[in-house]
């Protein structure tokens, strides 16, 4: 009969410590807790442009605790989670566009298993840099249902 070591030899199981397993349980816990994800198209990219106005809609919702993830040189950042709004993305998503101002396009809200998604784009605008037209995804969901979201697009 064989211990618990060699069996995790044999099978290539690895041990969590403590402190691996109390982070793992944190990034569990904020899959199911609402974010905000920004997605910056410019003719002429600006490095850490999605970061910026990640920063400003964090200010808006009073989350300065709120994490920003920040990818493609900074024209995509998730902002989350966001404590205390996690069943009314809706309402994060309008105060995410009043912080960003400009004009918006109606608010879009798809459904998938793992929860609704709620979108919306701001109108191409002409940067302050004069760098060409700008526009502005946003989403608001549960860090699940957004995942899931990207992997039904892609």
């Amino acid at each position: 009969m064989q211990n618990n070591d060699e069996i995790g030899e044999h099978t290539g199981e690895a041990r969590l410590s403590a402190a691996e397993a109390e982070e793992l349980f944190s990034l569990m816990s904020d899959l199911g807790a609402l974010m905000v994800s920004v997605k910056v198209e410019a003719e002429t990219p600006v490095a850490g442009a999605a970061v910026r106005l990640a920063e400003r809609i964090r200010t808006r919702l009073g989350q300065p605790d709120c994490r920003i993830q920040d990818d493609n040189d900074g024209a995509d950042a998730v902002l989350g989670p966001v404590s205390g709004c996690s069943d009314d993305p809706g309402s994060v998503l309008r105060a995410a566009m009043t912080a960003l101002g400009g004009i918006w396009g109606d608010v879009t809200v798809t459904t998938n298993s793992s929860g609704p998604v709620h979108y919306v784009i701001r109108a191409a605008e002409q940067s302050p840099q004069g760098d060409g037209p700008t526009r502005i995804h946003l989403w608001a969901a549960s860090g699940w249902a957004l995942v899931r979201s990207i992997e039904n697009l892609s």
